[in-house]
């Protein structure tokens, strides 16, 4: 097993994306090197960080005499101890997270880590993952199908929202953010993953392309990620919904396609 202590010189990892765009492939693929735990969904650090961005409550903590750092430092030894623990349970030395609602707090993350975090950033076509959304009934396309929106305009426009956090995300991280476009990994899937592993200074392991012949702690990810046996391409889904609709969807985001290079 090994020693918390010899886990702190390896920088944590962050997996950051909308939902339905590759994060538990990537979750998967990352815990099966020998040297990264990474567990299913955390969830814990969005009410972590609620505490950190509500006014009122960093105002009732300054209160009692306790700085806005204090409290980072607080939240960043209360979340450590639980990924430290876990990654020395599983023999490994370093962790990771994937968790996509953490795009909506990577800024205050990056803050409780004082920068000393890296991050892997995953983004899909977003009509792929608009009509992936559609499948599903989340409570997260409620607030955009207010009015009577229709749901595929509202998964769209949550699409954009959250890849607009992750390009605005990563020009603050200043260089510790490796973006991956879902396609390029479930096409190419060993090269795209050499220069990940290259990125956050770990070896190349040819095991991690056959990361379901792994074993996985079961918890909050996408289901279907167990049928899996192999990386392979799941695009152009959307394709299925007629000219007129792709193209006012593709309207709906105009900006973000295009930032990623996008078409229809």
């Amino acid at each position: 097993m090994q020693n918390k202590n010899n886990q702190k010189n390896k920088l944590p990892i962050f997996i950051l994306g909308c939902q339905r765009s590759g994060t538990s492939l990537l979750r998967r693929i990352f815990d099966s090197h020998t040297n990264i735990a990474c567990p299913p969904e955390s969830g814990f650090i969005v009410q972590l960080a609620g505490v950190y961005e509500n006014e009122r409550s960093i105002q009732c903590l300054e209160s009692m005499g306790f700085t806005k750092q204090q409290v980072l430092d607080e939240m960043r030894s209360f979340t450590t101890h639980f990924f430290y623990d876990y990654a020395a349970r599983k023999g490994k030395n370093r962790w990771a997270d994937k968790t996509p609602h953490y795009v909506n707090h990577a800024e205050t993350i990056d803050n409780m880590f004082g920068g000393k975090v890296l991050y892997i950033g995953i983004v899909r076509h977003g009509l792929d993952v608009a009509c992936s959304l559609c499948d599903y009934e989340w409570g997260i396309l409620k607030p955009y199908m207010a009015d009577g929106i229709d749901k595929p305009i509202a998964a769209v426009r949550f699409w954009r929202d959250q890849n607009l956090k992750l390009v605005e995300f990563k020009k603050k991280a200043e260089g510790r953010f490796h973006l991956i476009k879902y396609e390029d990994l479930t096409t190419i899937p060993e090269t795209v993953l050499r220069k990940a592993f290259r990125y956050i200074d770990e070896p190349w392991e040819d095991s991690v392309l056959d990361f379901n012949n792994h074993q996985h702690d079961a918890g909050f990810e996408d289901p279907k990620i167990t049928k899996l046996s192999k990386i392979e391409s799941n695009s152009g889904n959307y394709k299925k919904w007629s000219a007129e609709l792709q193209e006012k969807l593709f309207l709906e985001a105009q900006d973000v396609f295009e930032h990623y290079g996008y078409k229809i």
